[in-house]
């Protein structure tokens, strides 16, 4: 192994080493401090991905510049030195719409993803991008005072009960370090009245080369950018006696911390047990990959375990997890979260606890581990070789952590091979060993009860603290090992079954597939592809879903929907089928949806036979499990009853009474609607949706051959019984049809006002008319994110949404949403509806239609290169073309009729679209 693999952090031994593929990758560090990793990656052929990592983020923040650094990640969008309108229109005129940025505690993150490499001249500006957002903002004080209102409204839409909650928890968390003082979004008080010589102080202080990172990759000439990255970067002067780059430590706490963290919005009580873990220094990329390597079988096998044992049903949990996770650099934590049956609260923790001491005491010995390091070796030996096909992501993790956490730079074979050499050091003394380092002692525990009333009796810490107690020193044995419930060549299918024949056969030269009948009755679409190399997929659909059901069977139906396999199949239970699915690649899914029924089959070519067999068996064998039936009945009633009714329940229930009619077949979810679901039902309403395969079409697309498909559907497929029957869905009318204007107060805290002004129509439109659509719906995003965010700063975001369908019935839909403030709210409503207004009347000119057209064709040749020849591709497409008898990828749907779109298109088609549509305008606000 060659030596690049020991070493650690940025030497320039890494560099130098690196160099030696010098076409494939280039990695450096300039006079100034910059260190950049260039790489030609073949995932996305054409495009390539710019990334500038700066190693300060909100902890290097003065106590009078709390939230400043978040500031100047909304700064590096508006005037750069070099673009003086602004990063965002100069990307957006070359129709990329993929940038963003973020910031953390410990660092920044800016990034332009999907850049078309065609243009050698695109290429260079996207480098000249990073090097302005490096430290050439032009910080104006008027777009300062823009960002001010903008970080106050996302402010406002993220102070969610979940933020609220994590606000509360983070002193404990943190104990009280600079972690938990320094908010990254910012203090009110200082993001509203810093001043542009503060903003510049922050900047000055970190916005420099020897704290960031440029990383590009992607379908490019590495040495040219590679000269362009020096030459636009090495002019950049060293700073001369930085300020230095702290690296901020949380203090142990010896006692456990404790915190009732209360709020009206959580919707029912949990606990949460957290244990703060100093990450260990690691020496060489083999260490790394040794506690990676231990933290995901540790909660591989705590998640297998903790979630058989709250399944069981024999204890008081309704939910429960343990694992370890990253907290903030240099450190992570293991949590234990649990929710309890009502009043429960201290027998389930101790019953949580009892199971994590148990799978600590047990559950890493060598039979356990060993087979599942073998099937992980397998995997990894499965990717040697495979570089050249690996996303950009792999590539950006590596080089992140170089630079951020001094971690080795390494091909990803040499990680892979290292992955090897620690898989073949593990065993159940490097567990248990690794388990007593963090896990024992009463140091760095933070215990975190979670609800809506502040009088309810949790826990305390003293008892808690014995419960952990007590589960170290709890007398328990071994449970004696599963006995193998099934013989060692015993088959899933046990009995003869009659296969079918097929009567009808047809190719289908536009898709270069097949389709097959069968004797049952049953279509089958065949279309081989390797796009997913060893996997392939069985969609059976057929129609009629829920609405064919009676308004009192509804409720069954949907225990049907979440009680699916739950029960096992045939003969055997869940726990049973493990042992015939252990070590395939094999997963069966069904859907019962308003209009609809469907199977799906997917897995690896080498495991058809096993997948069919598991299809067959679900149609034909179902098993269902009363006591299982009983339990997920009793325990959702009883959760119900004691269920506090949220803010969002609350706003959920009002608005669906403004759009809806009433109608038996809307059922709230109460006790009520579990008290009617009804066992023998549920049965019965599987039989009738899942067991005639006369109305069912197949999909069988992927890596599997034809012969070996034909005679998979002959035997499986064939055999499955029909009533021959052709069901169509039923239209049940839900949605009022009339205009709605409403406006609804509740008690909702931060003074927001949530617009959201919503537009349907059910126009028979052509291919034309469609990408008209998509059209408006770009043009209404840019303009009212301009106006409502960029010229008003009175929202973080605007959200348009919507397009057009034709199945089963022709809808065009188009959404504008967003949430600002109570004083805002009604000028900015007035504002959408206005512009929609101006532009019927003057609707849009031919270079903005083209501009949106280039976008179009971009995203579409995006997502062709990412989606075609897939097993998704093609079962959408046979499923287009048995709808349409044509292919959705034909030119007429798109290639042919693009670039003859005009202005007057699109504002023909906008004037039908509104003139004659149901608008649904309506708003949640504060009550003060």
């Amino acid at each position: 192994m060659r030596s690049l693999l020991l070493l650690l952090f940025l030497c320039s031994y890494c560099f130098s080493i690196a160099q030696k593929d010098s076409n494939t990758f280039r990695c450096g560090k300039l006079k100034n401090g910059l260190t950049y990793y260039i790489r030609h990656t073949a995932a996305q052929p054409g495009y390539a991905d710019y990334y500038l990592v700066q190693n300060v983020g909100s902890l290097m923040e003065d106590e009078d510049q709390n939230g400043l650094a978040h500031v100047l990640e909304h700064m590096a969008f508006h005037a750069t030195e070099s673009f003086p309108e602004g990063v965002p229109a100069f990307l957006q005129r070359h129709g990329i719409e993929t940038f963003n940025a973020v910031t953390r505690y410990d660092e920044t993150i800016y990034h332009v993803d999907h850049v078309p490499t065609i243009s050698s001249e695109l290429v260079d500006s996207c480098v000249l991008v990073l090097r302005d957002w490096s430290g050439f903002l032009m910080l104006k004080p008027e777009d300062m005072d823009r960002e001010r209102k903008v970080i106050r409204e996302e402010r406002r839409i993220r102070m969610n009960v979940s933020k609220r909650v994590q606000k509360m928890a983070e002193p404990y968390l943190y104990n009280r370090s600079k972690y938990a003082l320094h908010d990254i979004i910012g203090s009110v008080e200082v993001v509203q009245n810093f001043t542009p010589e503060q903003l510049c102080g922050y900047y000055n202080d970190f916005y420099r080369p020897d704290q960031q990172a440029v990383i590009i990759m992607g379908d490019i000439d590495v040495a040219r950018v590679e000269a362009t990255v020096k030459r636009l970067f090495e002019v950049i002067p060293k700073r001369e006696n930085p300020k230095p780059r702290l690296v901020y430590r949380i203090e142990d706490n010896e006692e456990p911390l404790y915190a009732k963290l209360i709020d009206n919005e959580i919707p029912n009580n949990s606990i949460q047990l957290v244990k703060r873990i100093p990450r260990p220094r690691v020496n060489s990329l083999e260490e790394m990959l040794r506690e990676m390597l231990l933290r995901d079988f540790y909660n591989s096998i705590m998640r297998g375990y903790i979630t058989e044992y709250v399944e069981a049903g024999e204890s008081y949990l309704l939910g429960a997890g343990a694992w370890i996770s990253s907290l903030v650099r240099n450190y992570d934590s293991f949590n234990l979260v649990l929710t309890s049956l009502p009043g429960k609260e201290r027998e389930a923790l101790q019953q949580v606890l009892e199971q994590v001491e148990y799978v600590h005491r047990f559950g890493f010995a060598d039979e356990v581990l060993q087979p599942l390091i073998e099937n992980y070796r397998q995997g990894v030996k499965s990717n040697m070789g495979q570089e050249k096909s690996m996303p950009n992501d792999v590539f950006l993790q590596i080089y992140q952590d170089n630079f951020l956490l001094g971690r080795p730079v390494c091909t990803v074979d040499e990680k892979l091979a290292a992955t090897l050499s620690v898989l073949d050091s593990l065993s159940a003394k490097s567990f248990q060993d690794w388990i007593t380092g963090w896990y024992k002692g009463r140091d760095n525990w933070v215990f975190l009860m979670q609800g809506n009333d502040s009088t309810y009796l949790f826990p305390d810490a003293q008892e808690i603290e014995k419960m952990i107690r007590d589960s170290h020193s709890v007398d328990m044995e071994k449970e004696r090992p599963q006995e193998q419930m099934v013989e060692e060549n015993a088959e899933l299918i046990d009995f003869e079954i009659k296969p079918g024949r097929i009567v009808k056969e047809r190719k289908i030269k536009a898709l270069d597939a097949e389709e097959w009948i069968l004797d049952n009755g049953a279509r089958v679409f065949y279309k081989y592809t390797d796009g997913d190399k060893g996997m392939f997929n069985m969609l059976a659909g057929s129609p009629g879903g829920r609405s064919v059901l009676k308004a009192e069977d509804l409720p069954s139906a949907d225990a049907l929907s979440a009680l699916f396999l739950q029960g096992g199949l045939y003969k055997y239970d869940m726990r049973t089928l493990g042992f015939f699915l252990k070590d395939h690649t094999v997963d069966v899914n069904l859907s019962l949806e308003e209009r609809s029924e469907s199977i799906s089959v997917v897995g690896a070519s080498v495991d058809a036979e096993l997948a069919f067999q598991l299809f067959y068996l679900t149609v034909e064998r179902p098993r269902f499990d009363r006591v299982l039936y009983n339990r997920f009945v009793a325990i959702n009633r009883m959760n119900r009853a004691n269920l506090k009714a949220t803010l969002n329940d609350t706003i959920s229930e009002m608005l669906s009474s403004i759009r809806r009619m009433e109608s038996p077949r809307l059922w709230r979810k109460d006790t009520t609607y579990y008290a009617a679901m009804n066992y023998n039902r549920m049965i019965q309403i599987y039989k009738e949706r899942f067991q005639d395969a006369s109305d069912f079409t197949f999909y069988l697309v992927g890596d599997i051959e034809r012969e070996k498909a034909r005679e998979l559907t002959i035997k499986y497929v064939g055999a499955v019984s029909s009533v021959f029957r052709k069901e169509k869905a039923v239209e049940h009318v839900y949605e009022r049809r009339e205009n709605i204007t409403k406006d609804v107060e509740v008690n909702m805290p931060d003074r927001k006002y949530l617009v959201s002004i919503e537009f349907y129509n059910k126009l028979k439109t052509n291919p034309t008319e469609e990408l008209c659509m998509r059209i408006l719906k770009m043009y209404f995003q840019y303009h009212f994110q301009e106006k409502i965010r960029g010229d008003q700063g009175a929202a973080y975001s605007v959200q348009v949404l919507g397009g057009t369908s034709s199945s089963p019935n022709y809808q065009q839909e188009l959404f504008i949403r967003f949430a600002t403030s109570l004083d805002e709210g009604p000028e900015m409503r007035s504002l959408v509806r206005e512009r929609i207004q101006e532009f019927l009347k003057q609707g849009i000119t031919d270079e903005e239609v083209e501009d949106f057209i280039l976008a179009i064709k971009k995203e579409k040749k995006s997502a062709d290169d990412v989606a075609y020849n897939t097993i998704v591709f093609w079962t959408d497409n046979l499923q287009f073309y048995n709808k349409t008898g044509k292919r959705m990828d034909s030119p007429i749907y798109f290639d042919s009729i693009v670039d003859k779109i005009k202005a007057k298109d699109v504002l023909v088609f906008a004037r039908k679209f509104f003139n004659s549509a149901q608008c649904v305008d309506l708003v949640i606000k504060s009550k003060y």
